[in-house]
């Protein structure tokens, strides 16, 4: 009898560890972005948030187009990278990165791809981010 305790124990820790992963992409990073944008069509947006706030930037994965999300690349003293997803939309393959805004200014983040089959880096998306002490007269 024991050991079909602990079988049954086993399979219900598999079953709840399961059960966390088919959470929302929100659930699944414990962050709530005080901003999100979508920048499927756009090659370049900008967006105004406050310092402190997570930024949430998601967009179509270049996957379908033969590239795969490489990097992306920003001022570190300004934006802090929290995470990188991965995450499938109905039957869009999508990509989701979260940043904390660190200190008043201007910065690009780049998201940059690179051809599965090898090949050279390239830009994909630019998002220019604004702290709201920037929006002032002076």
């Amino acid at each position: 009898m024991t050991s079909f305790y602990r079988c049954f124990t086993v399979v219900l820790v598999c079953l709840f560890g399961l059960a966390g992963c088919f959470g929302s992409v929100a659930d699944q990073t414990g962050l709530n972005p005080a901003e999100r944008i979508e920048i499927d069509d756009d090659y370049a947006t900008e967006v105004v948030v406050d310092r402190g706030d997570v930024l949430a930037v998601d967009l179509a994965s270049p996957l379908g187009k033969g590239y795969r999300i490489s990097a992306a690349s920003f001022d570190p003293s300004m934006i802090r990278m929290e995470r990188f997803l991965e995450y499938t939309e109905g039957e869009e393959r999508r990509v989701r990165y979260l940043f904390t805004v660190l200190m008043d200014g201007t910065s690009d983040i780049l998201i940059k791809m690179r051809p599965i089959d090898g090949g050279a880096e390239e830009v994909f998306r630019q998002v220019t981010v604004k702290t709201n002490a920037q929006d002032g007269l002076f």
